[in-house]
């Protein structure tokens, strides 16, 4: 049996290779993970409209999707508006934060595409409020 033993060192080097280079593969994800950005959770409180989320898309938001500007075709200013979302389809979606474009953008998933593009970004615990109003139902009260 002198060819047994290169046998098992052969398989034992490869699965130590195989080991090796799936613990580099887990550290090349998690490294892109981090450059293209994370979406921080949503708020585990209730959320309102008029009170935190409003003033949000407000102060962050108007400048480029509000009555003198609506960038992509997309308007943040009024309900019925941002509901139809803009160009590249619905912003946001009641109930699904985590698939909504609202939400990618602001939290700077792709680094070539986040908002607002100028000015203050959005915080970690606004970006958890918008996804929390959102997963809530977004309720955007008529009138406002």
């Amino acid at each position: 049996m002198p060819n047994a033993v290169p046998f098992f060192k052969r398989h034992i080097l490869m699965a130590g290779m195989l080991s090796a280079g799936m613990s580099l593969l887990a550290v090349h994800h998690e490294l892109r993970g981090m450059e293209s950005g994370s979406i921080p959770p949503a708020a585990k409180r209730p959320v309102e409209f008029v009170k935190d989320i409003k003033p949000l898309l407000r102060d962050k938001c108007h400048k480029c999707h509000g009555s003198s500007r609506k960038e992509a075709g997309l308007r943040l200013d009024r309900r019925d508006d941002a509901l139809n979302g803009g160009d590249s389809g619905a912003a946001f979606v009641a109930g699904k934060s985590q698939e909504s474009l609202l939400i990618k953008y602001v939290a700077g998933v792709d680094p070539d595409v986040v908002m607002p593009p100028e000015g203050e970004k959005f915080t970690d615990e606004e970006i958890g409020l918008l996804r929390a109003w959102i997963d809530q139902g977004a309720k955007w009260p008529e009138g406002e």
